[in-house]
């Protein structure tokens, strides 16, 4: 077969329309079956479980968004490694950027959670999360490290938990731990202006095994206290034991049942 005959069929084959249909739709397919992942970005304080941390965002946020991590300057000394999937950025890139779809705070500071309540926008934290709000982006924001305890006055204490609920109606998502993001999303969905008592998810008493009982006898309850007892456990509750909101949000979140004791020859 001459060069000039192989020349002529390869023409043909390539002109047919049933294989250019062909070439085409293999090429569209493998397009359409390759999506990237929307942008999320990371406002990451200082924590000293910086790896633990780290591996929950990858799990609860790192198979749907491509993370970016601005570290405040505290969290820039320590600077851990970071899994594969998850970047550094530094604060110019982060505001020049347009595309962010979700902002996570998986350790948000009592000053952060002040100012993002107040409007305040001084730092590239805090301006990040200004313009989320005022943008309409998915902002979560985790209440686990912001160090309130039973030493901390109740005023203190009541006054930001007033700024929790304020910045719930703006449309943030608040929980203690990065592993309820998925649980809160839904229900903040359905009632931005949900309470942080009642955002957290009612526990199976039907399917819960035998709890571990224990008695609490101190006058407060407080965030800092529920920490200490162990998960899915029972705790009992001296008559007038005071427990602070904050507390029993955490104690939600970790499935721990609450009973109060009555007083002897009470009805």
């Amino acid at each position: 077969m001459n060069e000039e005959l192989i020349n002529q069929l390869v023409k043909r084959i390539l002109s047919e329309p049933a294989f250019q249909a062909l070439l085409h739709g293999s090429h569209e397919g493998s397009s359409a079956g390759f999506k990237a992942k929307p942008d999320g970005i990371v406002l990451l304080n200082y924590v000293p479980e910086f790896e633990r941390v780290i591996t929950a965002l990858k799990h609860s946020s790192g198979a749907e968004y491509r993370l970016s991590i601005l570290p405040s300057d505290q969290a820039f000394v320590a600077k851990p490694e970071l899994p594969e999937g998850m970047s550094w950025i530094t604060p110019q890139e982060a505001l020049e950027k347009t595309t962010w779809q979700k902002i996570i705070l998986p350790a948000c500071s009592l000053n952060t959670l002040a100012k993002a309540a107040l409007g305040i926008r001084d730092n590239p934290i805090s301006e990040l999360i200004g313009r989320g709000i005022t943008q309409g982006i998915p902002i979560w924001l985790g209440t686990e490290y912001l160090g309130l305890n039973a030493q901390t006055p109740k005023a203190y204490r009541a006054l930001y938990e007033g700024y929790l609920q304020t910045v719930q109606t703006y449309g943030v998502q608040v929980s203690a731990r990065l592993g309820e993001e998925c649980i809160l999303v839904t229900k903040t969905s359905q009632s931005p202006r949900t309470s942080l008592y009642e955002l957290q998810a009612p526990s199976n008493e039907q399917t819960a095994p035998i709890r571990e009982e224990i008695r609490f006898a101190k006058k407060f309850l407080g965030d800092k206290e529920v920490y200490g007892i162990p998960e899915g456990s029972l705790v009992r509750l001296k008559q007038g034991t005071v427990i602070s909101p904050l507390a029993r949000d955490t104690m939600k979140s970790r499935r721990i049942e609450l009973r109060q004791e009555k007083e002897e020859g009470s009805v």
